[in-house]
């Protein structure tokens, strides 16, 4: 689902009400602790009053792929996942919600996401779905906590903590190589390769087509035993892509396979055409 927009000014700082009910919910065991996870970079550490808030995370964006023929557009995943750790107290409950704005543009993506209990402090992990719509390119993300923690004498602090950039992700459009070699050979005789790259065109309506890419470069590579082996491909040179959109290139045929790679921008995701072609079945 796309979340709605807005501005960075936090929507979610409500007090003491949320964090009682939190605890509640907690106490009763209703909350399930999820499952350990890995440690997170750190993002801020929040101090106030003899007590400290730190904030972990990690985000992931995806490539948006889609059925042409079928017309079905898949949505573009973005993943997080988010810690919370107190110390000089017991942090009782927390709302978070994680933004995404894209790095050229004002309005922010929100969504509010449930934190659990876990065995040092509150986590969240998770996905969220966007409209395969959403515009290709770099995204900021953040988060905003709204956290209390109580001291040994009662005494309950509050932690607002504001991360506009805790780091970035990208969303990509899916790209095709289309490759093919001009003789079967196999005794070093001379024979050309003629490939083509293509990106993933979503129209204002949803409606998606296959569009060719008419600049740029790609990759020729030599790999002996296909992408099933330990063998590693080796670079062989640079290519170009036309104007027309045509990437050519001569070879000395050999046993094995030639790779086409379009290495990708910051929004369209990097393919790779495989010479001879790999079976599909």
């Amino acid at each position: 689902m796309s979340l709605p927009s807005t501005s960075r000014t936090s929507l979610f700082r409500r007090g003491l009400v949320a964090v009682a009910t939190a605890t509640t919910l907690l106490a009763g065991g209703l909350v399930v602790a999820p499952a350990a996870q890995a440690a997170l970079p750190v993002v801020d550490v929040h101090e106030r009053q003899g007590t400290t808030v730190t904030t972990s995370m990690f985000a992931s964006g995806s490539t948006i792929w889609g059925d042409v023929d079928e017309q079905i557009l898949r949505p573009a995943r973005f993943g997080y996942s988010v810690a919370l750790k107190a110390s000089g107290g017991t942090m009782l409950g927390a709302e978070v919600e994680v933004t995404l704005q894209k790095i050229d543009r004002e309005p922010v993506r929100k969504r509010t996401i449930e934190m659990k209990r876990t065995s040092t402090g509150m986590a969240s992990r998770g996905a969220i779905n966007f409209t395969g719509t959403i515009a290709p390119g770099t995204y900021r993300v953040g988060v905003e906590v709204f956290t209390v923690v109580r001291k040994a004498d009662g005494t309950r602090v509050r932690h607002l903590i504001d991360v506009n950039e805790a780091q970035r992700v990208q969303f990509k459009r899916a790209t095709v190589v289309d490759a093919s070699i001009s003789s079967d050979a196999t005794d070093g005789r001379p024979a050309r390769i003629n490939a083509s790259a293509r990106v993933l065109r979503v129209a204002d309506d949803g409606s998606i087509s296959w569009l060719r890419i008419r600049s740029g470069a790609a990759i020729l590579s030599y790999d002996a035993d296909g992408p099933w082996g330990d063998k590693r491909a080796v670079f062989v040179r640079d290519l170009t892509i036309g104007s027309d959109g045509r990437i050519s290139t001569v070879v000395e045929t050999r046993e094995g396979y030639w790779k086409v790679t379009y290495p990708g921008t910051s929004r369209f995701a990097a393919s790779t055409g495989w010479v001879p072609e790999l079976c599909g079945c």
